[in-house]
């Protein structure tokens, strides 16, 4: 029988997992605010946006208090990173140019996604939705922010290109259900992230795509 509260159920690890995963999804967008030509203003909502919009509409949908109103830290962090991102790069726009800025941006990245990923399996668990609808909804946790984000930054999302990026996280799901079934969550949910991380840094290396319609 799953608990009534979220935060019994995630270890430690996990914990600082995903406040390292809000800390990416700010920076990244910062980034995608700064590479939108918008002042702080707007790269404060593309951080908070990023970090936070996927778990809103979890919670919506799974008809509970929305998690950052719960626990303010959230807010505060995404918007806090975002800030000190915006104003770093504001001081030394060069950095923009930095080939390891970019690769650890997007290591940060792909940590994000898996981290949110599984944190939206397991609240929709806590919940008691069933495995597709877990699997659903930690998609969307993991690529809801990052969908809004782009549409308010007038860019194509992401999600909707032939980059491996709902596939991570629809095999990281389906991977960390089935270990769970075999080990402790702890140890399925971090080999789930190492796997997820792991397959979306290589399918960007080496351009790992989808199949498309050339018409």
């Amino acid at each position: 029988m799953a608990s009534n509260t979220y935060i019994e159920h995630i270890s430690l690890l996990l914990d600082i997992l995903l406040i390292v995963g809000v800390i990416a999804c700010s920076i990244s967008g910062c980034l995608r605010a700064i590479d939108s030509k918008m002042d702080i203003t707007g790269a404060l909502l593309l951080a908070f946006v990023i970090s936070n919009a996927g778990g809103t509409f979890r919670d919506l949908i799974l008809g509970t208090t929305v998690f950052w109103i719960n626990n303010h830290l959230y807010v505060w962090l995404s918007l806090g990173v975002g800030a000190v991102t915006y104003i770093i790069f504001y001081l030394n726009p060069k950095l923009l140019a930095n080939r390891r800025l970019t690769q650890l941006v997007l290591l940060s990245d792909a940590i994000g996604l898996a981290v949110f990923c599984l944190a939206g399996v397991e609240k929709s668990f806590i919940m008691g939705q069933n495995f597709y609808i877990a699997i659903i909804l930690g998609i969307w946790t993991a690529v809801g922010g990052g969908v809004i984000a782009d549409v308010i930054a007038n860019r194509v999302p992401l999600v909707f290109s032939s980059e491996l990026y709902i596939t991570v996280c629809f095999l990281g799901a389906i991977l960390y259900i089935v270990l769970s079934g075999f080990m402790l969550q702890e140890l399925a949910g971090f080999i789930a992230v190492i796997f997820m991380v792991t397959l979306r840094m290589m399918s960007v290396k080496y351009h790992w795509k989808l199949p498309i319609i050339n018409a």
